[in-house]
């Protein structure tokens, strides 16, 4: 399934940092009710198993509350925060690894809680991938649901990454025009969990899942550009009355098209070549962020 949206999704996930001027007790986790049981084993067995992983040697908040989130961090390294949050600006911070676990809860009804999130965000000491994982379920109208994985190549100790690749349960693709951009996705067609167990399953399936969609994907967008289904606009005079210009939207030029075209195309290639070339390398730098052979379902 296809969906042209004109808004994205950031790819990283920031709910806000810590806080204590809270209205709400912060109970222990142990006395949290869940509205469902299987997001409440999946909880608790996170929670034990990042418990047993965190050394003395790692940085830990309490279960705090923010917003409507109930959480915790933990994180190492020399590249991360105080408070063990991930954020755009330190992301590529070299030798970090950080563990972020929640549950969500409206006033009304804490500490009844719902959902769960589980991000997880590892960069290399110097160069090689680096992984950020996240996986929200049953988040309501705060976060929905769906995974993602971004892994960035590093190929020096300080710098921007040089490739990046993407997988998760949406793939998407955004055609920049000077406004509004356009914003192609497609979903899964599998529940959130089954389609993830495929990618985790082995490097091979990884590749061949992510492909799939890749191509599936680039074909909309290819599709879409062909039959003229893309707009951009001609924006009016800036009047300097705080009021953003005038769009005047129209069909893309023959040549807008052609550019749109050869960008998309490149794009895709590159992640194609980046799947066949490295599958075996990411899916181990994966590996390492977290135990999911041990501590997933």
């Amino acid at each position: 399934m296809l969906i042209i949206i004109a808004a994205c999704r950031s790819d990283f996930y920031i709910h806000g940092t810590q806080s204590t001027s809270t209205a709400f007790p912060i109970v222990s986790v142990n006395e949290l009710r869940f509205k469902d049981a299987e997001t409440s084993q999946l909880f608790y067995a996170l929670d034990r198993c990042i418990k047993n992983i965190t050394n003395d040697t790692w940085n830990k908040t309490s279960y705090f509350v923010v917003g409507n989130f109930y959480k915790s961090r933990w994180c190492k390294g020399t590249g991360t925060r105080k408070d063990c949050q991930f954020t755009k600006t330190t992301s590529n911070n070299r030798d970090q690894h950080v563990f972020e676990l929640y549950t969500l809860f409206y006033p009304q009804s804490y500490p009844e809680v719902f959902g769960l999130g589980f991000h997880t965000h590892k960069v290399p000491e110097s160069a090689g991938w680096g992984v950020h994982f996240s996986f929200d379920e049953n988040g309501s109208s705060v976060v929905g649901s769906g995974w993602q994985g971004i892994f960035n190549e590093y190929l020096s100790p300080t710098g921007s990454p040089k490739a990046t690749v993407y997988l998760g349960s949406v793939y998407s693709y955004t055609i920049f025009g000077d406004a509004p951009p356009i914003h192609f996705r497609i979903f899964s067609d599998l529940p959130l969990k089954e389609d993830l167990a495929i990618y985790l399953s082995g490097s091979e399936n990884m590749r061949d899942r992510a492909l799939a969609q890749n191509q599936a994907l680039e074909k909309e967008v290819i599709t879409a550009i062909n039959a003229h289904q893309i707009n951009t606009c001609d924006m009016g005079p800036y009047l300097g009355d705080g009021i953003p210009p005038q769009c005047t939207q129209r069909a893309l030029t023959p040549k807008e098209e052609m550019e749109e075209r050869a960008k998309a195309e490149a794009y895709f290639a590159e992640q194609e070549k980046l799947l066949r070339l490295y599958h075996e390398e990411l899916y181990n730098a994966w590996m390492m962020t977290f135990p999911f052979d041990e501590c997933w379902p």
